[in-house]
């Protein structure tokens, strides 16, 4: 049979547990009642299911038992049940009657976790910090934490403090076995994780990573990630059968480099591009042409991770008198990553097609701006970076139009 007592009795405690009055921050009373309607108890208004005089014994035992007050329409009971009150003075017995823990109880075992991490990594902190915060405020943590389950918010922040910490390139699945025993436990969080890093981070330029983005920032990945160029240059690797010489001009489309491999590559000084360029997303990468033949050109794939950096950095100390441009999106977003791209690396980049002329030019192929682009956009106008920009962000602003590196043909 099914317990529609304690059904009832736990909406009723949920609804206390959400109320000013648990919180202590109404002082007066207030009755604490769960409305009986379609949407809180179908069965009572199903006509082919026989649960109606089941749902009344049982909550009229509840009554009796003193946990509740039954309110009947037009006074008349017995007939129709319009709603079912709390009675508070029986509150504690309620929880024991359900072998459930007080939301305080519950409230202090997530707190005492956040005693546990504080203090071991400052970006793990906010996210504690928040965590705290709105527990004393009396507001949900849901977004991130659920109550009920103390052991998952425990495992969350380790994961995130392992992230944090993770100087090694590895798959994800080894990192998962290195924490937790299990190569799959690590992904039942990690979608978390990586939003939490995203919004309470120091660094605040996670929040415009995908998770991808962000696992890679840490050194971790799901799957091989490559770096691809294309362009003049020649490279040199030591490999177990000897040292392998590759000069990219013998392949017209590019070639790619796994992480693991990209490190290691030593470029010769007498193979020296006149420009390197940097470049946003991939069906750009494959339209450049190193029609410029003394260009090398590098797909970067949105914002550049740890070996991506150590590569161009690399790069940098071989050729220190090219030319460094950034090809990327005039959005938002594009210009971010382009000063990202200069204060990570230290490398003097320049923008690459990403001017008022390329703007005015292609601006009929453009996508509305957002009410959050407009912000950022106001808020770039005050950096210094962005000096040499500030006439283009105007113009869009103006025209509310943002474009994609896409539609500028190279």
């Amino acid at each position: 049979m099914k317990r529609y007592d304690e059904r009832v009795l736990g909406k009723l405690l949920d609804i206390y547990e959400r109320s000013l009055l648990y919180s202590g921050k109404n002082k007066i009373n207030r009755t604490i009642s769960m409305a009986v309607s379609q949407k809180t108890l179908p069965e009572y208004f199903d006509e082919s299911n026989l649960q109606f005089d089941a749902i009344h014994q049982q909550l009229e035992q509840l009554e009796a038992e003193g946990f509740i007050r039954l309110v009947w329409k037009n006074r008349k009971k017995g007939h129709i049940l319009e709603k079912c009150e709390l009675n508070m003075e029986r509150t504690e017995d309620a929880y024991r009657r359900l072998r459930r823990k007080p939301r305080k109880q519950k409230e202090e075992e997530i707190v005492r976790i956040c005693g546990r991490y504080r203090g071991k990594d400052r970006n793990l902190d906010g996210f504690l910090d928040w965590v705290q915060s709105r527990i004393e405020e009396g507001a949900s943590i849901r977004r991130y934490v659920d109550e009920e389950e103390p052991e998952a918010f425990d495992r969350l922040c380790r994961l995130i403090l392992q992230i944090l910490s993770n100087q090694e390139e590895c798959f994800l699945r080894q990192f998962s076995i290195r924490l937790f025993h299990d190569s799959k436990t690590a992904e039942k969080d990690i979608s978390r994780a990586a939003r939490v890093l995203a919004e309470f981070s120091l660094e605040g330029r996670l929040s415009d990573l995908q998770e991808e983005e962000i696992l890679e920032e840490y050194n971790i990945y799901r799957n091989p990630s490559w770096l691809m160029m294309k362009g003049k240059g020649r490279f040199r690797r030591q490999t177990e059968a000897g040292v392998c010489d590759v000069d990219l001009t013998a392949f017209s489309g590019g070639i790619g480099l796994s992480n693991r491999d990209a490190g290691s590559v030593c470029w010769d000084p007498g193979s020296r591009p006149d420009a390197v360029v940097t470049v946003e997303n991939l069906t750009s990468f494959h339209q450049w042409e190193a029609g410029e033949r003394r260009a090398l050109g590098i797909y970067l794939g949105g914002y550049h991770n740890h070996v991506k950096r150590m590569f161009l950095e690399k790069l940098y100390q071989a050729y220190p008198g090219a030319e460094y441009r950034h090809f990327g999106d005039i959005d938002c977003g594009g210009f971010r990553i382009w000063k990202d791209l200069c204060v990570k690396t230290g490398i003097p980049f320049q923008a690459l097609h990403m001017d008022l002329e390329t703007y005015e030019r292609y601006r009929r192929f453009g996508r509305q701006l957002t009410e959050q682009d407009r912000k950022t956009l106001a808020s770039m106008m005050e950096d210094p970076f962005f000096e040499g920009q500030r006439g283009l962000f105007h113009r869009m602003l103006q025209l509310g139009v943002k474009l994609e590196q896409e539609c500028i043909p190279y």
